[in-house]
């Protein structure tokens, strides 16, 4: 309740950009273990703890250190699964979830691990598994609004994720998963539908992000057949 929503809003405050030089010790001096109390909040139903809780883990994901033991140590399970859960359930803060994960995934050591995160009992493949991380990202991309609104919370979820999914995408065993969902056919369409001139694209902007995710799933066969099952070449052209 309250209690906690205060004790989230402090170690936000402990880690904010005027506290950076507290971010590492926080997560890697083994003394603490705000990884896993952070993960719990973002399942809470009141919005204040849940949104601060996700500033704080954008925080701390920053660090390179700290991209290690978040994605990869013995709390990465709840806080991916946490994370995911936010985006699923389209809360407001999905795409301060999605900006987490993308921070998290510029740890090359991360991202095939990343994409295998599919919970539930038992080992259940993540593309038979609707709350398995690509599922998620998929049903994001397929539910967005074929005009985006700049800025809203809608198309910034949309934007980040597709900057999670080109960082992902860079390993063939990801791509050929990606191939076989509907993910290259979303962000063929982001590219097709923008009214943006290729000249004004700006950097992190999703139509910068969806041409990265062509470019990285054509590298790998699997997922190149997908990508032109969906018509790129002549929306690239």
């Amino acid at each position: 309740g309250e209690k906690s929503a205060a004790a989230t809003k402090r170690i936000y405050e402990l880690c904010d950009v005027g506290h950076k030089q507290n971010r590492v010790p926080m997560v890697c001096s083994g003394k603490y273990d705000v990884l896993t109390p952070l993960a719990q909040c973002l399942t809470q139903e009141s919005g204040d703890g849940r949104h601060l809780a996700c500033l704080a883990l954008n925080n701390l994901s920053i660090p390179t250190e700290n991209k290690r033991v978040m994605a990869l140590g013995p709390s990465s399970s709840a806080v991916i699964g946490g994370l995911c859960k936010v985006i699923a359930e389209d809360k407001q803060e999905s795409y301060l979830c999605c900006i987490c994960l993308m921070n998290l995934s510029f740890l090359e050591a991360s991202i095939t691990s990343m994409l295998q995160h599919s919970p539930g009992e038992g080992d259940v493949a993540p593309l038979d598994n609707p709350e398995s991380l690509i599922r998620i990202l998929e049903k994001l991309l397929k539910n967005a609004p074929a005009v985006p609104k700049s800025g809203s919370g809608k198309s910034e979820g949309v934007r980040w994720a597709c900057g999670l999914i080109k960082n992902l995408a860079k390993s063939e065993e990801n791509s050929a998963l990606f191939g076989q969902t509907d993910i290259p056919k979303c962000v063929v369409a982001n590219l097709r539908n923008t009214s943006a001139p290729p000249g004004r694209w700006t950097s992190n902007s999703l139509e910068d992000f969806s041409l990265f995710v062509v470019l990285n799933l054509a590298q790998w066969p699997a997922s190149r057949e997908a990508l032109v099952a969906t018509g790129a070449i002549d929306v690239v052209k």
